[in-house]
């Protein structure tokens, strides 16, 4: 007994010898069964790539290069003739910096306003609008561009050749052509002709959007970044729709920066040469002041010439005057620049070249002007409250400090200079007053006319330096890679986009056969079984249309029949001998008394007495299965002592050896009766007239009357019905067989479905490779276009 046993479980207990590839052998199955499926999902995926391809209007990139003079690298370009003049006037140049000017919304909202960016033309078709760059009629906006508070798309319809219709979804009117027209919260505008031919069957459309508004999407779509730190270029690349439209974008957006480069540079020369200017109004006017009184000097005394001596003192006079000129005009300079240093609430940058030329303070200038350009940059993106600008802050309040004491020590070097050249110059002004008194009179006048002589040549000099450094200003950058647009679009990618879509369309069956498995809590495979319970698989009996409810007959060599026989076969085994056999389930509706029925009949066929008891007090269904009408049965012998055994026992109808024994009156109280005195006494009896006895039980989890008749069967069948069981419900027989309520129990599984991977290793002969047609048994083959069902 106990080799047959093991035997048994060596050929059924699958569980136990799970291969490595099962797995992924389900898995293969159940994507074979749903072929069509991904087949259907993979082109609709290719299908709406497609779509998205052909509606979507694709993007390109525009690339150029700048070189850029950086100190740091060597690459300076503003070396000239001029020597450290054309140094004093710049400030040092780093990449860093002119990336960041690159990248400021001020710099590409000049070049919005200089290409009129926010004035866009399409050619409106019935999925989706084309951006072209020009449309038959151009709008001209004459009102300040920052007019524009919302945008406003409007399609242009021609009613003839002075009248437009303007309309979209919210309005519609008509305009003149070129006659001004005003719209709320945008300005006034003019629509134009343009010059050229256009497809009068087409469509077009123009949209005006707030200034801001573009440059913040043309400041997503540029990108500035130095790709090689060796060396000081700069590249620029811009997204666009339209290639020659982000050409001429970026070319206008690199001519902006280029005159803001410059004009810093010329704030320096601008600011020195106003200085001189001013200067040099003023040393005018007095010079002009004092030849005049010269010459009515000369008119008044009637001076013709001088004595030799006096020729000669006036000579050493105006030596001692041209230096005391010098020191009088480098003076005046260094109080203009402590006058400019100690403005420290708005920092300005500071006149270069009419500094002395001490090299240690030019260099403070030059770092100090280039300061404050670099914090004038700043501002263009930054508030002042930004870290960066703080620091350039802190640096400059530092820098200043150390010119306002440089200053102060120059000044005090020059007056002592200045204080020696005066003392010479009293010793010459009293030989001089050793002279006639006419004679006096004139040298005075002469030598103060040396003086301011003096002061006006040197500051025209110094203008001339300066305004020849301001013209050999030149951009610290230069291009050497023009705006030029690649051939091919960029977005979308075409080959990208169709696997995409391939590939979602592939996953979308992954998804839902996934989402189905994760969500479905009712047993749908095999597998479910093996993993919730521990029990052996008796047999699987597969879905049947047929609407009789004996499938197994004499003749039948269909699938279904040939796994009752299967079924049987492994019964018999199982009983080991013993001859009485309980069904029962989980829950009602799981195929109890289709299945007993069917292996009764089977049982039957190998000219065995069968006999099948309905004892599902409650709800008996086996009598009407059979279309038998109800009468005495099981309630009624056990409640009536007079009653024999030959008046309930009667022919079941659907075998000569099938014999039925109703559940009679439904009782009150069903469990009790199952283990009446009367019961066990039937049970003996019956056990020597019968081959095998088949009890229809009510489900084990919902009563206890399966368990109270487990005493008198040799085995129980637990009925599993695929798609119908939950497979928490597989605890309970689990459960009953641990504690020894009902032993042993199999377990059967009813109205199995082939749906490709689910039962594929099992059959529906449960091994043996029956098929639906195997035997002659002729079936019907589903057609194709009904694949869903």
């Amino acid at each position: 007994m106990n080799k047959n046993k093991s035997d048994w479980e060596d050929e059924f207990e699958f569980e136990d010898r799970k291969s490595d590839n099962k797995e992924l052998l389900r898995f293969i199955g159940r994507i074979l069964a749903n072929w069509y499926w991904f087949v259907l999902c993979a082109i609709a995926g290719l299908l709406v790539a497609f779509i998205y391809l052909r509606y979507t209007v694709p993007t390109y990139k525009v690339h150029a290069k700048l070189l850029v003079s950086d100190d740091k690298k060597g690459g300076g370009m503003m070396s000239s003739s001029l020597g450290d003049l054309s140094g004093l006037m710049g400030a040092k140049n780093s990449v860093d910096n002119e990336v960041e000017v690159l990248r400021t919304g001020d710099l590409m909202r000049e070049m919005v306003l200089a290409e009129q960016a926010y004035i866009s033309y399409f050619n409106t078709g019935k999925v989706h609008k084309i951006p072209i760059l020009r449309s038959p009629y151009m709008v001209n906006l004459l009102s300040d561009p920052d007019s524009i508070r919302k945008s406003i798309n409007l399609k242009i319809n021609q009613l003839d050749k002075q009248e437009l219709e303007l309309s979209n979804a919210d309005t519609s009117f008509r305009v003149k052509v070129s006659s001004p027209f005003n719209i709320r919260e945008v300005g006034t505008l003019m629509l134009t002709p343009a010059l050229g031919s256009y497809d009068v069957n087409e469509t077009y459309s123009f949209l005006l959007t707030p200034v801001r508004k573009v440059t913040d999407g043309l400041m997503g779509a540029l990108t500035v970044e130095v790709t090689n730190k060796l060396v000081s270029t700069i590249d620029l690349t811009f997204e666009t729709q339209l290639p020659k439209q982000g050409e001429q974008f970026l070319r206008t957006l690199i001519q902006k920066y280029v005159e803001l480069n410059l004009h810093d540079k010329n704030v320096i020369a601008d600011s020195t040469l106003s200085f001189i200017n001013t200067r040099l109004r003023s040393i005018t006017e007095e010079l002009a002041s004092v030849e005049d009184r010269i010459s009515g000097y000369k008119k008044s005394t009637q001076l013709a010439d001088i004595s030799q001596q006096s020729r000669i003192l006036l000579e050493s006079s105006a030596d001692y005057t041209k230096i005391l000129a010098e020191a009088e005009t480098q003076l005046a300079m260094l109080d203009a620049m402590s006058t400019y240093l100690k403005d420290s609430q708005n920092p300005r940058v500071v006149p270069s070249s009419v500094i002395p030329q001490d090299v240690a303070f030019n260099a403070l200038i030059s770092r100090y002007n280039e300061l404050v350009l670099q914090r004038e940059r700043l501002l263009m993106a930054n508030t002042e409250d930004n870290p960066l600008v703080q620091n350039v802050t802190f640096q400059i309040a530092n820098l200043r400090a150390d010119m306002i004491n440089n200053v102060a020590t120059t000044r005090r070097s020059l007056e002592l200079n200045k204080q020696s050249q005066v003392e010479l110059a009293k010793r010459v002004t009293s030989q001089i007053q050793q002279v006639p008194t006419i004679e006096r009179g004139y040298i005075d006048l002469a030598r103060l006319q040396q003086i301011k002589q003096a002061q006006y040549i040197f500051l025209q000099e110094k203008w001339e330096e300066t305004a020849i450094g301001r013209t050999a200003n030149v951009s610290n950058s230069k291009v050497i890679d023009s705006p030029k647009s690649e051939e091919l679009p960029f977005a979308p990618n075409r080959k990208l986009v169709l696997a995409f879509g391939l590939v979602v369309g592939l996953l979308v069956p992954f998804g839902i056969l996934y989402g189905k498995d994760l969500l479905n809590v009712r047993i749908q495979t095999i597998n479910d079984v093996q993993e919730g319970s521990h029990l052996s698989i008796l047999g699987a009996i597969a879905h049947s249309d047929e609407h009789d409810q004996i499938v197994v007959t004499k003749t039948s060599r269909s699938a279904i029949a040939e796994q009752f026989r299967a079924l049987r076969t492994n019964l018999e085994f199982s009983l080991q001998g013993g001859k009485t056999i309980l069904f029962s389930s989980s829950m009602s509706g799981e195929g109890k008394s289709y299945v007993a029925l069917n292996l009764a009949v089977s049982l039957a066929l190998l000219d065995k007495r069968v006999l099948l008891m309905e004892l599902d007090l409650r709800k008996p269904s086996v009598t009407a299965k059979l279309g038998l009408a109800a009468g005495k049965g099981f309630s009624h012998y056990v409640v009536r002592p007079d009653m024999r055994l030959e008046e309930i026992v009667m022919a079941s109808g659907a075998h000569e050896n099938v014999h039925l024994i109703q559940a009679g009156a439904i009782p009150p109280n069903p469990a009790e009766l199952l283990v009446h005195t009367r019961t066990e006494q039937l049970m003996s009896q019956l056990n020597d007239q019968y081959d095998y006895i088949l009890m229809d039980a009510p489900p084990v989890g919902m009563v206890t009357d399966a368990q109270l008749l487990s005493r008198y069967a040799d085995a129980c069948l637990y009925l599993v019905r695929q798609g119908f069981t939950y497979k928490e419900q597989l605890r309970i027989p689990n459960d009953l067989q641990a504690k020894g309520k009902i032993h042993p129990i199999h377990l059967v599984v009813n109205d199995v479905q082939a749906k490709g991977g689910y039962y594929s290793n099992y059959g529906y002969g449960y091994g043996y490779g029956y098929g639906y047609g195997d035997y002659g048994q002729v079936t019907k083959k589903k057609k194709w276009w009904k694949f869903w069902k």
